[in-house]
């Protein structure tokens, strides 16, 4: 093969490599710009997979692509896909803020399974450099997760480090006043209170934690079998009375202690979410929206 044909094939093997090469390079902004689109119109779906052809073809700016294909699958309530993007970011970036952001991100998709201690070790994480607004996020979502786990007392101080970044000021006694109703409805509705009075006096655990249409049902039940027990041994004998009805005794006596050891667990959960709704609209549910410094 001679030097003419060499330099001809040469040219056109290059031509082959540098022109799409261009032409993706054009297509791909173009992918980029349309997925910026979508993404402002909050069409997640379509965003999501237009970063990720995007990223596929390899461009530019990959850290910040993958946090906002993260952001789309967190909106779109897909929180597994959402954890491996924030990972992704994390891993794929330089920047101290955007691994911050994925962190703050993938927290809240594990908070919003209900992985609690997962999103804490997550959030330890968070770079000293921090903006004091990813602090402010950071210490709600603390808050959160450590109220998901029962830790009040660490809670109360997250939140009350969140209110610090609040742009308005917001008396801490508020805090401190939603706290203090979950610690008294705790010693008001006790499981373990409830369990007993249920034994003392049938029904007494359901109408302590005011379930009254229950307890009613209960002190019936269970003074209808005492009085069939009673009919029974005089008919017959008391061993036999005992024999007989003790099994239907034993099942609806135990039974409506743990019902009324149930009720009162559920009345402390209910105020407990009350306290948390109001905790929440105090700091704002608005806060932890996604940040739109990044582009």
């Amino acid at each position: 093969m001679n030097w003419s044909i060499r330099c001809v094939i040469l040219f056109y093997a290059i031509s082959t490599i540098l022109f799409p090469a261009v032409s993706v390079g054009q297509s791909l902004s173009e992918v980029a710009d349309f997925a910026e689109v979508q993404y402002k119109s909050e069409n997640f779906e379509v965003a999501a997979s237009e970063f990720s052809r995007a990223l596929y073809f390899g461009h530019s700016g990959q850290d910040i692509l993958f946090l906002k294909v993260a952001n789309c699958y967190f909106n779109l309530k897909n929180f597994e896909q959402s954890i491996v993007f924030y990972d992704k970011a994390y891993f794929a970036s330089q920047s101290d803020s955007i691994k911050n952001e994925a962190i703050l991100g993938k927290s809240f998709s594990l908070i919003v399974e209900n992985q609690w201690m997962l999103a804490l070790s997550e959030l330890m994480n968070i770079e000293n450099t921090a903006s004091d607004d990813q602090k402010s996020k950071m210490n709600f979502l603390q808050g959160i997760a450590y109220f998901g786990l029962h830790e009040d007392e660490l809670a109360e101080s997250s939140f009350k480090k969140c209110l610090n970044d609040l742009p308005v000021n917001v008396d801490f006694q508020l805090i401190e006043h939603e706290f203090e109703s979950i610690r008294k409805n705790e010693k008001r509705f006790n499981p373990k209170t409830a369990w007993v009075l249920s034994l003392i006096v049938p029904g007494s655990g359901q109408f302590y934690s005011k379930q009254y249409k229950d307890a009613a049902n209960s002190a019936i039940l269970l003074g209808g079998l005492f009085y069939l027990t009673v009919n029974f041994a005089t008919k017959f004998s008391f061993a036999e009375a005992v024999l007989v009805m003790l099994p239907w005794f034993q099942r609806y006596y135990i039974g409506g202690a743990n019902k009324a050891e149930k009720f009162a667990i559920e009345q402390q959960l209910a105020m407990r979410n009350n306290s948390y709704q109001a905790i929440l609209e105090l700091l704002g549910t608005q806060k932890f929206k996604e940040s739109k410094s990044i582009q």
